[in-house]
């Protein structure tokens, strides 16, 4: 079976229903397994994946089943309606996402793995796509895009449900208003004057955070004119620029401690541990330091044993008055 790249521009047109997907995903992690899913799942991962983390491929077509279950009623759609080709268009990205995220290094291929999913959910559930090119493998480039919409959307509606607020805390709040800070961070530096459906989506989120911020909703001690003001292009283009410079000085000053404890260590053997030592400067001046030491010494002994030799040998010469 191939593995098929998606070679026409992607869609980012499924975050319109995010919301209901990521409802659909806290339900797929949430509900039991159904007993006959993990029957399927286990055989699927022991027959195709028993050398490629079996535990791991059986979790992610137990949850897939689920979440295709409680999509089914967009999932039965005719081929051309927006709402089937928006929930294929979700379900392609999140089985890239599990598969990259929890396989990467399996070599697996999406196309591969949805293919035995359907095989294996026969009697479970109706996996049926209309053509077979509507699960392929998305490129890097625009799956780390659509992680960034899917995180922006899963933190802002931890915050705010499409009417009420409903997180408990005002810390939790603004911890998930601080992350949608951080991945709108990791979005907008890549849209300057983009008009890529990219940019499009992140302009969408922004309108909608910002319109969550301007209105009065509240819960508790949380108020949304309390979330974190989303940052501008040239604000983050700065930060980026900021923390490049740091990482850079900070690169720059390991290489030159590296290359002085270098040039120490390699000085250090060739003193110690090869004929070359004779020839250093610290070498010499501790030879010369040794010579005169040892001249000293020698005088010291000299002298010493001419004074044993004069009290030794030297008869005592006394005065003598003959009385």
């Amino acid at each position: 079976m191939g593995c098929p790249q998606n070679n026409k521009p992607e869609s980012y047109s499924f975050f319109k229903n995010i919301m209901v997907y990521l409802d659909a995903v806290k339900g797929s992690e949430n509900n039991e397994t159904p007993q006959e899913v993990t029957k399927e799942c286990t055989s699927m991962s022991s027959n195709h994946y028993k050398n490629k983390n079996p535990k791991i491929a059986k979790s992610i077509c137990e949850q897939f089943l689920k979440l295709y279950k409680l999509l089914n009623n967009s999932v039965s759609k005719p081929k051309g309606d927006p709402t089937y080709v928006s929930v294929v268009n979700f379900l392609n990205y999140w089985l890239n996402t599990e598969l990259k995220k929890k396989m990467y290094n399996e070599n697996i291929c999406v196309k591969d793995f949805c293919d035995n999913l359907e095989t294996y959910s026969y009697g479970i559930v109706d996996i049926k796509m209309h053509s077979n090119d509507e699960i392929y493998v998305i490129k890097n480039d625009d799956l780390e895009n659509m992680n960034i919409l899917y995180n922006l959307y899963s933190n802002y509606y931890n915050v705010y449900n499409g009417s009420n607020i409903v997180c408990t805390a005002k810390d939790t709040c603004l911890e998930y208003s601080k992350k949608c800070f951080e991945e709108y961070k990791k979005g907008i530096i890549k849209c300057e004057k983009s008009e890529s459906d990219f940019c499009k989506a992140i302009r969408v989120f922004e309108s909608e955070y910002k319109s969550l911020k301007q209105q009065n909703k509240s819960n508790d001690d949380f108020n949304s004119k309390d979330l974190i003001t989303l940052p501008s292009y040239e604000e983050a283009f700065n930060e980026y620029l900021s923390e490049l410079k740091r990482r850079n000085i900070t690169i720059a000053t390991i290489s030159i401690i590296c290359s002085i404890f270098g040039i120490i260590l390699i000085l250090f053997s060739l003193y110690k541990f090869t004929p070359f030592g004779k020839w250093l400067p610290i070498n010499k001046k501790d030879q010369e330091k040794r010579h005169v030491m040892k001249e000293k010494i020698y005088n010291f002994i000299d002298n010493s044993n001419e004074y044993s030799t004069y009290n030794k040998y030297t008869p005592y010469r006394f005065g003598y008055n003959s009385t």
